[in-house]
């Protein structure tokens, strides 16, 4: 089934609202990011004395005899005209999305305040179509597809499965049997500025692997095998943080107790060192006899006469 008449609707909708004019009182417009708008006034000069644009209450473009462009965010990228006062935007970016205001005065009195609304889209560029289809009990198959877009807001979903149509989905969830065959999916994405789609093919088949099977086991290598995986690398990685670390404090502790041992062998020999030079000292020159105990120490006195040194 073709989307045109829904995609036709939509563009007329969104053209309508566009070019809302001044009686209404308030415009919209849709925009691309990079494109200009050029935003309609609804005045003529001839009957205006003063007017001014404003975005979001700040003064971005005014006349009072005078055209004047206040320093804005639209710095080299805003033009007004000088006969009806249109306020024209190059380069549009996301962030220029807003609401608009012009207000006037004529010579006889206050023009109502007109308000536009200016909404900046990121095109599409890409879609894309997730699938997953899983085999059931009965030989039957589940099928869940899944329309991704390179943007994300202001969009609109239709898919197409042979004489089905789905709107306003990002998702559909059917079934198929092995009978049906090969089935086309087509999945159509737009927002106000841009329109893309994309296609696949699903079937059922029950000589395959059985999807649930695949996706079990998908399931149990994220949750299972690598947690394992990452448990067992850090225990043995502690194993052997410690195991080196304990090797370490062993040699230290091993060249400690040498040095210890050296240190008391060296004290031991200076101990029996110092007790045999003090045992020897004594030796020779305590006296030996009852007379040299006596005469120790003594000088022998030179005899004054044969008789004494006989005596």
């Amino acid at each position: 089934m073709s989307v045109g008449p829904l995609s036709s609707f939509s563009k007329q909708g969104i053209l309508l609202l566009s070019i809302l004019h001044y009686g209404v009182g308030i415009s919209l417009f849709n925009k691309a990011v990079g494109d200009s708008v050029e935003l309609p006034s609804g005045l003529e000069r001839e009957a205006i004395k003063s007017m001014e644009w404003k975005y979001k209450e700040m003064v971005i473009a005014e006349f009072d005899g005078n055209f004047s462009l206040p320093r804005s965010q639209f710095k080299g990228r805003l033009e007004m005209n000088d006969s009806n006062f249109s306020l024209t935007i190059q380069e549009l970016t996301l962030q220029d999305s807003g609401e608009f205001l012009v207000s006037a005065a004529s010579n006889r009195s206050q023009i109502p305040t007109k308000t536009i609304h200016l909404q900046v889209h990121e095109p599409i560029s890409k879609v894309v179509i997730q699938k997953e289809i899983t085999l059931l009990a009965n030989q039957s198959c589940s099928v869940w597809l899944l329309c991704n877009v390179s943007v994300g807001s202001n969009l609109s979903y239709t898919w197409e499965r042979g004489n089905e149509t789905y709107r306003d989905d990002q998702q559909i969830h059917f079934s198929l049997s092995p009978a049906d065959g090969d089935i086309s999916v087509t999945c159509n994405a737009s927002n106000p500025v841009s329109e893309k789609s994309a296609s696949t093919t699903v079937k059922c088949s029950n000589d395959t692997t059985t999807p649930e099977y695949d996706t079990w086991m998908k399931w149990y290598r994220i949750y299972i095998v690598v947690p394992v995986g990452v448990a067992v690398v850090l225990i043995l990685t502690v194993a052997v943080a410690v195991y080196y670390c304990r090797g370490r404090c062993n040699t230290a502790d091993l060249t400690d107790d040498t040095r210890m041992k050296d240190t008391r062998s060296n004290s031991q020999l200076m101990s029996i060192y110092e007790t045999v030079e003090d045992l020897a000292v004594p030796i020779l020159n305590m006296p030996q006899t009852l007379y040299d105990k006596i005469t120790f120490g003594r000088q022998p006195e030179t005899p004054s006469s044969s008789y004494q040194e006989v005596l």
